[in-house]
């Protein structure tokens, strides 16, 4: 049994941010690009690229042609292996139970976090009044947070918007001026930048992707980038290294504390050797050379993207339409509309019949038994079912199909068939088999969709699968050349889709080929 259609796109949707993160990882490392502001737009730039990238792509539906006959026949799908219970729903109930479980749990533990954060405060005393340095940095700023002092924390931390608040270690008093200047100069500069806003929003996508490792990655790498580029603004707001540096030491000696997700804290032990190692280490790198690098790893980017996309494809349930609607099951990539008898249409003989339909491995339909309904219109549905054509998979499956017959018209298809005017063919050039190679095989026949274009050009043409692929293969690309007056709806030009089923013979002869029932191109649904 197939895994159901969302599990598919969410195992799709978490390689190809796996394959763009691993890429996007390697781009800053092969070019040399260090600058601090330049890492921190670009990697909170991938995350934004990770989190959209469902809707920045094209999502695949099967193919299908709806049908357009008087009357309305409805069509649904239930995967039912061999007359049993799908032993496989429970295993994926439980896999959306565990992803919906652990995004509630990081909920949870933010929310603890954030009243940890306030019970820390209010247990805290507020720090005034301020060295004359801490002020002076103030005034130059020209903010004023609320300052605590915390026998709780040991690593200083920012929270708050209204207002923002300073959380500082009790011994902070007794430090040397120069470490109180960097450090409240640090603190200060995540207060003007409103870090705590964009923290605060990396945890909410570290709670909803709590089970992917890129992700967390990403947003590893912002939070180093933030602080990276908040040492180098303490640097030149106090034009001294040596002080910065020592105090960052200083505090590494007194323990990081209490770890706080939702409050940007001034030391991270894990983060530590980075951002002392690029302070050390001045980068330069001229405007040129970063301008060129940023253009070749966004172009590289894309490209992975793409990669991504194309090899791990998001794919769509079948399009929803008046008379053809496809829910759950085996996925169907052709599907012949079942043709309502005329003589049980006339008759007003309406109803429901449900098939019992084998699919082998390579997506034939091998059988197909009425399982419920009315004989007679159980026969014109298996006719039907018997040509259609499924996804491989790795065996075969029994799955249920309902089939609904209505004498009632659809009146979205009356309200099109108004003032309608069908494409004509102007040029349609034959592929020129030999009555030798239809003598060899008179009954062999093609079933194709042609999407005529709303300037009369065939736009695409799908096959239905065949035995003779070669003959399939060369009415297809002969097809494509063909040419239509376009059709016209109210005057105006159209797309359309024509169903067609065309034999070698006819190919042979000099007769032309018929156009077949007209079909709307891609109707959209109805509220």
């Amino acid at each position: 049994m197939s895994p159901p259609l969302w599990f598919a796109d969410f195992v799709s949707y978490c390689l190809q941010v796996v394959l763009l993160v691993a890429v996007g990882t390697a781009l800053p490392a092969l070019f040399r690009l260090r600058a601090p502001r330049i890492l921190l737009a670009y990697w909170q730039g991938l995350l934004v690229i990770c989190l959209v990238l469902p809707v920045l792509q094209p999502w695949k539906s099967p193919a299908f042609a709806p049908s357009l006959a008087d009357g309305a026949v409805s069509i649904s799908f239930q995967d039912v292996p061999a007359g049993v219970a799908d032993s496989h729903f429970p295993l994926y109930s439980l896999i959306a139970g565990v992803l919906l479980a652990g995004i509630l749990v990081r909920l949870a533990w933010l929310a603890l976090g954030l009243a940890r954060l306030r019970g820390i405060r209010r247990a805290g005393h507020a720090f005034d009044p301020l060295p004359d340095c801490v002020r002076e940095l103030e005034s130059r700023l020209s903010v004023s947070p609320a300052w605590y002092l915390s026998p709780e924390t040991a690593s200083p931390s920012t929270f708050g918007i209204r207002p923002p608040s300073i959380l500082l270690p009790e011994r902070f008093p007794t430090m040397d001026e120069g470490f109180q200047r960097a450090i409240a100069g640090h603190e200060l500069l995540h207060v003007v930048r409103r870090d705590w806003i964009f923290n605060l929003a990396e945890e909410l996508i570290l709670a909803l992707f709590w089970f992917h490792p890129a992700v967390a990655w990403v947003v590893n790498r912002i939070r180093l980038s933030r602080e990276q580029t908040v040492d180098e603004a303490t640097v030149r707001l106090l034009s001294t290294r040596q002080h910065y540096m020592s105090a960052l030491l200083e505090i590494a000696g007194g323990g990081a504390g209490p770890a706080f997700g939702v409050a940007p804290t001034f030391l991270k032990e894990r983060q530590l050797a980075r951002r002392i190692e690029l302070l050390v280490k001045e980068v330069t790198m001229s405007k040129a050379r970063l301008f060129l690098s940023v253009a070749v790893i966004a172009i590289l980017l894309t490209l992975a993207g793409g990669v991504a996309i194309w090899m791990f494809p998001l794919r769509a349930s079948a399009e929803t339409n008046p008379t053809l609607l496809v829910t759950t099951g085996p996925l169907l990539i052709w599907a012949v509309p079942p043709v309502y008898p005329p003589a049980l249409k006339a008759a007003g003989i309406e109803g429901n019949v449900t098939l019992r339909v084998t699919i082998e491995k390579d997506g034939s339909v091998s059988d197909v038994e009425n399982w419920a309904g009315n004989p007679q219109l159980a026969q014109a549905a298996i006719e039907a079912v018997r040509r259609w054509h499924y996804w491989p998979r790795e065996k075969a499956v029994t799955t249920n199909v309902s089939i609904g017959f209505t004498t009632v018209k659809d009146p979205y298809l009356d309200c099109f068939a108004k003032d309608y005017v069908a494409p004509v063919p102007i040029s349609n050039p034959y592929p020129g088999f030999t009555d030798k190679e239809t003598a060899e095989k008179p009954d062999a026949s093609v079933e194709l969709l042609v999407m005529v274009a709303a300037d009369g050009t065939v736009s695409d043409v799908k096959a239905a699968p065949a035995i003779d692929q070669g003959m399939t293969d060369w009415i297809v690309k002969v097809v494509r050349k063909w040419k239509y007056r376009p059709a016209t709806k109210a005057g105006k030009p159209v797309a359309v889709t024509i169903p067609l089923t065309i034999t070698r013979a006819e190919f042979t002869s000099n007769k032309k080929v018929p156009l077949g029932d007209l079909r709307v191109a891609a109707p959209k649904p109805r509220e």
